[in-house]
């Protein structure tokens, strides 16, 4: 298996590989922040409630290790810049290839040495930095590197269990760690509302309709997942039958094999297999199945195949990849009927 597709195994269907106990679940958007704490002032405690447990930092965070790129544009977002990044192996002249949404925006090329050549974190480089606040993700970091990780700082994986964070809830979270006022999270919401706002409105015929979001899994199975609905519905469309929303309904959604592909019956249908399938084999199966391209999507120019970079804008994404993945599906969401 090459890198690429081992690397995006790993950052655009981590869930799903993990196997069904996760299931492929979460969406990159999710649902804004609520309740945020105001800044704390500089010298106070701030304690934060992650997917491993709480974590407090005394003082603001001097020296931080971000091991997701998500994070850095985050971090950039609150002024803030990382001692070192990495997100798995990535090279600086990779990032464009990536993630073209960050290209030219990280403040410093990527350090692919604090991963190991197993995609794991590792430790000693991430010592080596003397960092106090180590940012990462539960599809990077399982909870026995977590406690490896928390000997050496207090470490933040995100809030939620078996799913992505949204990038609401990791803002939030950062700049309550950074001791900088949670408006901006409202702040970020508002713009990111208002870019999805204005092409929703280039999009009236598509105002009201049904989607399906399907990922190869496992088994060969396109499953319904979350990962991206909250991109899609800020377009105006609408959940079809099955599928899910949140983490808690992904167990339970549908998976269709080339078989039953027949089925993916909604208004708007978008495919990704790229990151399974580095051949296109599985691709073109569906392509050249009569019943796929009977399909009602496959009938209104409404059925998208999204290439492995615009699945990861969207699969764990932030504000920056999904307004990135926006620009790249609207010339053809404003031709679908």
């Amino acid at each position: 298996m090459s890198q690429l597709t081992t690397r995006r195994r790993l950052t655009s269907l981590v869930a799903g590989m993990l196997g069904a106990a996760l299931v492929l679940s979460g969406c990159g958007g999710g649902a804004p922040a609520t309740d945020a704490p105001a800044a704390a002032p500089a010298g106070d405690a701030v304690t934060i409630a992650t997917a491993y447990g709480d974590i407090t930092l005394d003082d603001k965070p001097e020296r931080i290790v971000a091991l997701s790129s998500r994070h850095v544009e985050l971090l950039n977002l609150l002024d803030e810049q990382p001692v070192a990044w990495a997100d798995y192996l990535t090279t600086a002249e990779e990032v464009p290839l990536y993630y073209p949404w960050l290209d030219g925006g990280l403040g410093s090329d990527p350090d692919p040495n604090l991963f190991t050549a197993d995609y794991l974190p590792s430790a000693e480089a991430i010592a080596a930095l003397q960092p106090d606040l180590i940012l990462t993700t539960i599809w990077q970091t399982d909870e026995a590197t977590y406690e490896q990780l928390s000997q050496i700082a207090p470490t933040y994986v995100g809030t939620e269990q078996g799913t992505n964070t949204s990038w609401q809830d990791d803002l939030t979270s950062l700049a309550a760690l950074t001791r900088h006022d949670a408006a901006v999270v409202a702040e970020a919401q508002a713009e990111y509302d208002a870019t999805f706002a204005a092409a929703a409105a280039k999009l009236p015929n598509l105002q009201g309709k049904t989607f399906y979001i399907a990922a190869l899994g496992e088994g060969d199975q396109l499953w319904l997942t979350e990962y991206g609905a909250a991109p899609v519905m800020a377009l105006g469309m609408t959940a079809g039958e099955g599928q899910p929303l949140t983490a808690a309904e992904a167990p339970d959604a549908p998976k269709f094999s080339l078989e039953n592909a027949d089925q993916l019956t909604a208004d708007v249908v978008f495919i990704a297999t790229e990151h399974r399938d580095p051949s296109g084999a599985f691709r073109a199966a569906l392509e050249a199945d009569p019943r796929v391209a009977a399909l009602p999507a496959a009938q209104n120019g409404a059925l998208f195949y999204l290439d492995s970079t615009q699945w990861g804008a969207v699969n764990g994404g932030s504000s920056a990849s999904e307004e990135w993945w926006l620009d790249q599906i609207l010339p053809a969401l404003q031709q679908a009927r």
